[in-house]
């Protein structure tokens, strides 16, 4: 979550993600599910010892592989902390060590998990049902989306993100102090729009975990912050864990420096929804954290959550596939086990945390990176904070990988198609995140399927039964939710927290390309093609149509130099997001005056008929772009 996704919209458009925030090895299957090789021994609880040699063996050579600034662990298992390390560099500019043991990092997402047992909370006390409508416990003055009459969202939707929002990409910029607004604010003056109905896809929402904050907040009795430092950080011990915004925080927290891959320092984020990101903590907080869900939310015998609630945070309150990941209530599976694992991720700019439990196992491990690998993998989920919490799994609590293979049977057409990522915005030339964060999926011809998409590297995938899918090199699975024999969404094992639904063919971002494609081959035919005007109009109308197609032109050439440069992009739809809509806004005027040029063309006989037909599909092209630009945010609207 950066900047709650601004500042680091490369991983909201192809995660993220965003967010997106998802830490987990492949998920595997039920047994009897799928096609396994000789399975693992059954996981035990690792000893102190080998947990100690892992952090200060296996971790610091992931941190030289990955190139990250620094990177702090710490595991607990069998009650206890039993490990702690530090590698690396708090600050690169100041060449100074990373301590685990005195510096303080950024939560980013898993915050949420915090967030999930203060309701959880209200829910033991009586004062907040989970499948009660959430406008319930809100202020009057915010205001929830009526998109689906009937289908009210539930604080249940909230927590497990299923209430079916928008991403919501305005927030404060942290260069005006004018623009900082507080959560109950932010939430007056924002409301996401519902694209779905509530509990039909995933959709991660920093937008929904905002209301579950306010919820505790009016429900609770007193700021947000305030409640859940007194309710749930005091009572764990959790000294050096605090909500509100980083500037202020840095001022009595050592925290670490926060390092961009080209080398710069990040700025610390306003993060007006701090419910959804704005904490800081320390590794010692962490493992208190950890030990407390172990431990059924009892750590040194302070109470925080009933047995009942924890297994509410850490169960599959919402599943999109019986065989794949779940969502928790501020957690969600990062595998299906055995053993199992469940946890949360976080992601600032700069900054990328995670925590996984294993409670078959009672162990868990939080680990924390101040940087960004400079050379990212071929995944955006192959970074050092994967890599460390991959490798642990492994070690400590291997599964057996989801194997699939060839189906020269299989109806491979229920799955073709394109699908857009249900994490998507609907304002502003964001929209245009779906035309990346989407996936193809084609039959192979030979009995396994071939996707390809910015998550989703372009390799085959084996059937695996029941709509699940295994990448071929085994690191992933696909999960197709299908209905009247057609998929209709598709979700990474890796990621539970949004899906890909199926998209229209108005909304197919293959077949948009395509005709921005062909009309921008007519329009540069028009621009290229001599002729011999006769008189001021003719050339009036050659200009015209000229600047009408140059319009286009350089409004589609500055998409596509956005998209290949994602910080520029990032720049743009933030800062100067009309640099990307004065192109085609001018265009409309000018198409239109082409248009009454090849009216006039037509009524007056200029030149023959094959080009006044062309001069005509020159603003028709035009308006093909300019439409298709417009649903993606390129043109400007009051």
């Amino acid at each position: 979550m950066s900047r709650l996704l601004p500042r680091a919209l490369p991983l909201c458009a192809v995660t993220l993600l965003l967010a997106t925030t998802i830490v987990a090895p492949a998920a595997s299957a039920s047994p009897g599910s799928r096609t396994h090789p000789a399975r693992t021994p059954p996981a035990t609880t690792p000893s102190p010892e080998a947990v100690q040699g892992f952090v200060d063996t296996r971790v610091p050579e992931l941190l030289e592989a990955h190139g990250a600034p620094g990177v702090a662990v710490t595991v607990v298992a069998d009650g206890t902390q039993v490990a702690s390390a530090a590698h690396g560099m708090a600050d690169l500019a100041r060449s100074t060590p990373l301590e685990e043991a005195t510096h303080s990092f950024p939560t980013g997402s898993i915050a949420k998990s915090f967030t999930a047992m203060a309701v959880l909370q209200l829910v033991e006390r009586g004062d907040i049902d989970l499948g009660e409508d959430i406008t319930t416990y809100l202020p009057d003055d915010v205001r929830v989306a009526d998109t689906h009459p009937g289908e009210p969202v539930t604080v249940h939707h909230l927590l497990t993100h299923t209430a079916g929002f928008a991403e919501t990409l305005a927030w404060d910029d942290p260069d005006d102090p004018g623009s900082w607004r507080s959560a109950h604010e932010f939430l007056r003056e924002t409301t996401a729009d519902r694209i779905f109905p509530p509990g039909e896809f995933s959709a991660y929402s920093n937008y929904g975990t905002g209301l579950a904050g306010l919820i505790v907040e009016e429900v609770g009795g007193q700021p947000f912050e305030e409640y859940v430092h007194e309710h749930v950080f005091t009572p764990l011990g959790m000294e050096g864990t605090e909500f509100g915004q980083l500037d202020e925080l840095a001022e009595t927290h050592d925290l670490v420096t926060l390092h961009l891959p080209d080398g710069s320092v990040a700025v610390n984020d306003r993060i007006p929804l701090t419910a959804a990101g704005g904490a800081v903590t320390t590794t010692d907080d962490m493992a208190r954290f950890m030990l407390a869900l172990l431990d059924g939310g009892e750590l040194d015998g302070e109470r925080v959550l009933h047995p009942e609630s924890v297994e509410m945070m850490l169960d599959r309150q919402y599943e999109y596939h019986p065989e794949g990941t779940a969502l928790g209530y501020g957690t969600y599976e990062w595998r299906v086990g055995p053993p199992r694992g469940v946890g949360h991720g976080g992601d600032l700019g700069g900054l990328h945390t995670g925590y996984i439990l294993l409670p078959e196992i009672d162990t868990g491990m939080f680990v924390t990176v101040n940087g960004s690998d400079p050379e990212p993998g071929e995944s955006i989920l192959d970074d050092l904070r994967f890599a460390v919490l991959h490798a642990f799994a492994d070690t400590f609590a291997p599964t057996d990988p989801p194997q699939g293979e060839l189906d020269h049977e299989a109806d491979l057409g229920v799955y073709t198609g394109t699908y857009a990522t249900t994490r998507r915005p609907t304002g502003g030339v964001e929209r245009l995140i779906p035309l990346f964060d989407s996936m193809t999926v084609r039959d192979a011809g030979d009995g396994s399927l071939r996707v390809s998409g910015a998550v989703v590297p372009e390799e085959h995938w084996l059937p695996a039964g029941k709509g699940v899918f295994v990448a071929e090199n085994g690191t992933d699975e696909l999960l197709f939710v299908v209905e009247d024999d057609r998929a209709t969404s598709v979700y990474l094992g890796l990621n539970p927290t949004n899906g890909y639904d199926r998209t229209t063919f108005s909304t197919n971002p293959t077949v948009l390309l395509v005709l921005v494609g062909v009309a921008l081959l007519v329009l540069v035919s028009g621009m290229v093609r001599v002729r011999r005007p006769r008189g001021g109009l003719q050339i009036a109308a050659l200009v015209s149509g000229s600047l009408t197609g140059l319009a286009c032109l350089v409004g589609v050439g500055l998409a596509v130099y956005a998209l290949m440069d994602l910080d520029r992009m990032r720049d743009w739809i933030f800062d100067t997001p009309f640099l990307l809509t004065l192109p085609l806004t001018l265009a409309i005027p000018l198409a239109v005056v082409s248009l009454g040029f090849a009216v006039t063309m037509w009524v007056n006989r200029w030149w023959g008929p094959v080009r006044r037909f062309h001069y005509t599909l020159l603003p028709l092209s035009a308006f093909v772009v300019i439409a298709i630009g417009a649903s993606y945010g390129f043109v400007w609207t009051p």
